[in-house]
Order: structure tokens, then C-alpha cells, then sequence
């Protein structure tokens, strides 16, 4: 299997200790010190509801690695794989 073939796998592999850090510290903070992300209810008001986006999401979002291609490098990668097994 070539390497290049996947940059979105490798990307992720790249920053795993960094997204397990991140999402280990966003948990901690939710459960031992209440905190929770949140986002503006409309623009115009000072109320903050609870995001609805999973920490995964927007973990790869900040690593700018889209969930779908992400799945299509995995499912390739599954395939080739079979192939050669």
C-alpha cells in the first residue's frame, strides 16, 4: 500500500496523540469543572446553548480532515488490503 495514497489517514495518524490530548482535556473539564462548549443562540442575544456537535467532529474539523474522504481512504485501504490477503 502506498502512504500517498492516503494523506487523510496519515494526517490523522499524525495528530492521534494531539486529538487524544485535546479530547481527554475537553472531557476532564466537563466533568470535573462543568464546563461545556457552547455557541450562540442567535447573534443578537447573549444566550449560549450547548453545541450538538460531537468532540470528534470537531476535532477533525480542526484538523481540517473531512469525515467522508476519511471513510472512502478507509474503505480503499480495507479493499486493497483484501486484495493482497
Amino acid at each position: 500500500m502506498s502512504d500517498t495514497q492516503y494523506p487523510l489517514n496519515i494526517k490523522l495518524e499524525r495528530v492521534s496523540d494531539l486529538t487524544h490530548a485535546i479530547a481527554n482535556f475537553l472531557e476532564w473539564a466537563e466533568k470535573q469543572k462543568g464546563l461545556r462548549l457552547c455557541e450562540a443562540y442567535k447573534p443578537q442575544y447573549s444566550w449560549f446553548v450547548p453545541i450538538h456537535t460531537s468532540k470528534e467532529q470537531l476535532l477533525l474539523e480542526f484538523f481540517d480532515i473531512n469525515p467522508a474522504e476519511l471513510e472512502i481512504e478507509k474503505k480503499q485501504m480495507t479493499d486493497e488490503y483484501i486484495k493482497l490477503a
